[in-house]
């Protein structure tokens, strides 16, 4: 069920969103409420800037794998198209903006519907697991808001491959 057919909100289910959502609770609590009412897609402008880095920060962490997939063959694709269709090096250039422009609204635009779909899920399967309020609300303080755990790791492996690549380099 996508987020906008969720049933007519209530003051305690309000909250599990509310504990799941975290800091962004009224941003995410707006947007529940347009997706109740129809609207489908709304632009984040996070999901647009820092795309698959936004989608680990908000713990959509297979939705960002493979969007990472998707990158990688698509890109292969215009890649081998440009090399194909034998275009210069200032319109392969282009074609590579124009595809990352494109990709960039496209994660601006779906961004807060997967995000409301995820939440949807989890807080639907804690309440059904967990009958008791408080260690519900526990639990969705922990599966959801924002992490920056794989920034770290990403960070951490970015430096460690500088530090073993700068031991390689000649001097």
């Amino acid at each position: 069920m996508l987020p906008h057919q969720l049933p007519p909100d209530n003051d305690l289910e309000e909250e599990y969103y509310r504990v799941y959502f975290g800091s962004d609770a009224e941003y995410y609590l707006h947007k529940l409420a347009q997706y109740r009412q129809g609207t489908r897609f709304t632009f984040n402008i996070g999901a647009f800037f820092f795309g698959i880095f936004w989608m680990l920060y908000r713990k959509l962490y297979k939705e960002a794998l493979l969007a990472m997939v998707l990158i990688v063959v698509l890109s292969l694709l215009v890649e081998n198209l440009t090399k194909a269709l034998g275009l210069n090096q200032s319109t392969t250039t282009l074609v590579n903006n124009a595809f990352t422009i494109l990709w960039s609204t496209f994660l601006g635009f779906v961004g807060n519907w997967l995000y409301l779909r995820q939440a949807r899920a989890k807080v639907t399967k804690v309440l059904a697991q967990q009958p008791n309020e408080e260690l519900a609300a526990a639990s969705l303080q922990r599966t959801g808001g924002i992490t920056l755990i794989p920034h770290i790791i990403v960070a951490a492996f970015i430096l460690l491959g500088l530090l073993f690549f700068q031991f390689l380099r000649p001097n």
